[in-house]
């Protein structure tokens, strides 16, 4: 991505999303408050990583991405971020139709990697992008530093890194105070009431009693989009509050209790993450998104539902993805990208190597494959099994076991010889009788001897 001209800081007043929607300035707020309260100063707004995260925003909405674009730092760095130092970045991405609150977009980000903006002291700036295209909303988030520069240090923005106000790059802005939050002691009566400090958001009380925004709404009659104000007191409802259901702790999975057939389905809960999920039904992170027909990058979302186990189905014989191809005019085959798949999910799917695939179509890591693009497989499908049926072997005839209807002349039985010595007396005897005038011979069955 080249570098981009006269970038401007993501603020809350800019129409970077619709109204009522998460702002881009709503998450670095978000981000920012969550870093204080592991004890780390806030990121600094950096212009360019604005620029740069709502142009990835746009690109992602416009081609319904569900992967990350790839090399976040390079494109910070080529849009002119670090000033030609070494760039080490980040990004996080949430995406959803309708638009999500910031505490699902939180609790969408709360797994260790999504988690690096708010626990490692290296990064130093953020921006973030929001955009809607066809009412699926893209949210972006990304975090830098540059190598061997310390935070504050100077402009990694601008080249020879010339100080500026604040000691931070581009507008060098903070966006607000951010006061930690102190748990309040419950009342006699057990009930808790948190006093809002000046520059305390929903945002950061919500996290500190692990809750959500919307919990806060409800139980005190209050909206969001309404400024607290310092000295508000709220209400903040718990386990021993009637009525309330505790949102599911952090890393902590209920189990869902399999159905008559054994088929077990699991609803994602706050600050539950694909890791956590597998570990407490004892599965692999792999099985759940074979079953669910998810990639790794993809983010959860509060309320959605996954498969842990298809229970007791005997699964049908299938064609491979690959003996299901058919070849076009050109008599080569091709696969045609669908919406969420990457180039390692397609070389998984017909099992051949990604280096190969990528060769095939000029595509390197900086690539972006988009719904309806062709990729060309150089491959010779197997041949499907069929059916041959095992060569005839001719079976001897039995001997006939029935007894024709007697002539109507009298035959002359002529005797049988005698058996052989030693011959097993047990066995059936054959005599054969001539028929006088019947022209053929009739083999009979004497009775057995004991």
């Amino acid at each position: 991505m080249g570098a981009l001209a006269h970038p401007q800081p993501a603020r809350a007043e800019q129409p970077l999303a619709p109204a009522g929607q998460v702002s881009a300035y709503e998450l670095i707020l978000a981000m920012n408050t969550l870093r204080v309260s592991y004890g780390l100063p806030p990121l600094i707004e950096d212009p360019i990583i604005n620029a740069v995260a709502q142009s990835t925003a746009e690109t992602m909405a416009v081609n319904n991405m569900s992967w990350h674009i790839g090399n976040v730092r390079g494109r910070l760095a080529a849009a002119g971020y670090g000033g030609g130092g070494t760039v080490w970045a980040t990004e996080n991405f949430a995406v959803s139709w309708g638009g999500m609150g910031i505490d699902e977009i939180m609790a969408v980000w709360a797994d260790p990697d999504h988690m690096r903006p708010a626990v490692d002291p290296a990064y130093c700036h953020v921006g973030a992008g929001v955009a809607t295209y066809n009412g699926k909303t893209y949210y972006i988030l990304q975090a830098a530093y540059v190598g061997g520069q310390a935070c504050g240090s100077g402009s990694p923005s601008a080249p020879g890194g010339t100080s500026q106000p604040g000691g931070g790059s581009g507008s060098g802005y903070v966006p607000q105070i951010i006061v930690p939050v102190q748990i309040a002691t419950p009342d006699s009566e057990g009930r808790v009431y948190h006093v809002v400090q000046q520059g305390q958001s929903l945002w950061a009380i919500a996290v500190a009693y692990q809750i959500t925004i919307q919990d806060i709404e409800t139980w005190n009659n209050i909206s969001r989009n309404v400024p607290l104000q310092a000295g508000q007191k709220l209400f903040i409802p718990n386990k021993n509050t009637e009525g309330y259901a505790t949102p599911t702790p952090r890393d902590m999975v209920a189990i869902a209790t399999p159905d008559a057939d054994g088929r077990i389905v699991h609803e994602v809960q706050p600050y539950q993450t694909l890791i956590t999920i597998a570990s407490a039904y004892n599965v692999t992170v792999e099985r759940i998104l074979a079953l669910n027909g998810l990639q790794a990058d993809w983010p959860l979302s509060i309320g959605q539902k996954l498969l842990i186990s298809p229970g007791n189905v005997t699964p049908s014989p299938t064609l491979s993805a690959i003996q299901r191809l058919t070849p076009e005019a050109d008599g080569k085959y091709y696969h045609t990208v669908q919406s969420g798949e990457t180039p390692l999910w397609i070389a998984n799917l017909y099992n051949i190597p990604l280096a190969d695939l990528m060769s095939w179509n000029g595509l390197n890591n900086n690539s972006v494959i988009y719904p309806g693009q062709k990729l060309l497989l150089l491959v010779t499908p197997p041949a499907t099994a069929t059916f041959t049926p095992a060569p005839i072997t001719a079976t001897p005839s039995p001997t006939a076991s029935h007894t024709p209807a007697p002539p109507t002349m009298t035959p002359t039985v002529v005797a049988a010889e005698p058996p052989a010595r030693g011959f097993n007396l047990g066995l059936f005897f054959v005599i054969i009788v001539l028929v006088i005038g019947g022209g053929g011979l009739l083999w009979w069955k004497l009775p057995r001897r004991s």
